[in-house]
């Protein structure tokens, strides 16, 4: 059960943390279609998004993992 528990939680969050960085990655790229010449802003903006979407994953890993080593 526990395996289980394990598997389900790292797996909705990286889940869930892949379609937020698809939706980050295609606003961005719609957002340099229609003004090209912010994309310097545009790309740190996407950068910042991203590593924040990321923390949220290894957050995800991160209960995860207590779910499967502590005892309960």
């Amino acid at each position: 059960m526990e395996s289980l528990a394990f598997g389900l939680t790292y797996a909705i969050a990286a889940g869930f943390a892949a379609i937020g960085l698809g939706l980050v990655g295609a606003a961005a790229l719609n957002a340099a279609g229609r003004n090209p010449d912010a994309l310097g802003e545009l790309r740190t903006l996407m950068i910042l998004a991203m590593s924040f979407v990321d923390a949220l994953a290894i957050i995800g890993l991160v209960v995860a993992l207590i779910i499967r080593f502590l005892p309960v």
